[in-house]
């Protein structure tokens, strides 16, 4: 039986998840308790709303958590990736994510998620705090995307970020993690499938039980997207990235960006 963190083969190291949970609860209890005597690992550990292309398209500010994809930091933060997908990696060969610099913080930041997470947390809940201060402070006003390019299960390892914005969302290529997020009593952010180019039959379901998937198609940039596919009516999901307005039961589509092969299965051809 599978777990939601179990790690694929590959040669990136598997991430300490139950330290790392229990060290983001020992952060919590600093930060609810008022204890302001830390040391900030980074400059910075949100992508604020603009920094990013697409985090910048949304009705309200967007916030991310911008972490190396894959094992490019030498530990695994997408379990359920495929090869494709992972070789077409928007964090790779995509936008300002091709400059050495910007590859780097990403890394910093995950080592620093990795090696001293408290620290981390204890960093994450100020940024996101201080969000929350400056749109309105009822959560309302600004969203949080919590895995720009990782596909960590945070409702396991750090269900508490989730507790300052009332828009939480974020893409997965985990069916379970998507259809428990389709529970009542789910705590964590609203999911995305993420097709793969091997996991139809798991999205078609997804989208069939009321959830989105979303599916790379090898239109151009500023060209239509097919108006639907294998029955699913297709929205375009270029023009915005908050994917909690969606309507239910939908492909989200997405342009092929960056270096992606587009004769990958990771790429649908219509």
């Amino acid at each position: 039986m599978t777990t939601p963190l179990t790690v694929l083969n590959n040669s990136a190291a598997a991430p300490r998840w139950k330290d790392i949970r229990d060290a983001a609860w020992t952060a919590w209890k600093a930060y609810r308790d008022g204890d302001v005597a830390y040391d900030r690992p980074h400059r910075r550990l949100l992508t604020p709303p603009g920094a990013n292309a697409k985090l910048a398209k949304g009705l309200v500010p967007i916030y991310g958590l911008t972490l190396a994809p894959a094992g490019a930091s030498g530990y695994q933060l997408c379990p359920w990736r495929s090869p494709e997908c992972e070789a077409a990696c928007l964090g790779i060969t995509s936008g300002r994510s091709r400059f050495s610099n910007v590859q780097e913080a990403r890394i910093r930041k995950t080592r620093i998620l990795m090696e001293t997470p408290a620290a981390f947390f204890r960093q994450l809940y100020d940024e996101l705090a201080a969000a929350r201060r400056k749109h309105g402070n009822d959560g309302l006003k600004f969203a949080f995307r919590s895995n720009v390019l990782s596909d960590i299960p945070w409702e396991y390892v750090a269900p508490q970020i989730y507790w300052f914005s009332a828009h939480n969302y974020d893409y997965t290529k985990s069916f379970d993690r998507a259809v428990r997020s389709l529970n009542p009593d789910w705590e964590g952010a609203d999911l995305t499938l993420s097709f793969s180019g091997h996991n139809w039959y798991e999205c078609e379901t997804f989208m069939q039980m009321g959830g989105n998937a979303a599916v790379v198609f090898a239109e151009p940039k500023d060209h239509p997207l097919p108006e639907s596919y294998r029955g699913f009516h297709v929205i375009d999901g270029d023009q915005s990235d908050l994917r909690i307005m969606d309507t239910p039961g939908c492909i989200v589509g997405l342009r092929a960006k960056g270096k992606i092969n587009l004769a990958s299965p990771f790429v649908v051809r219509v």
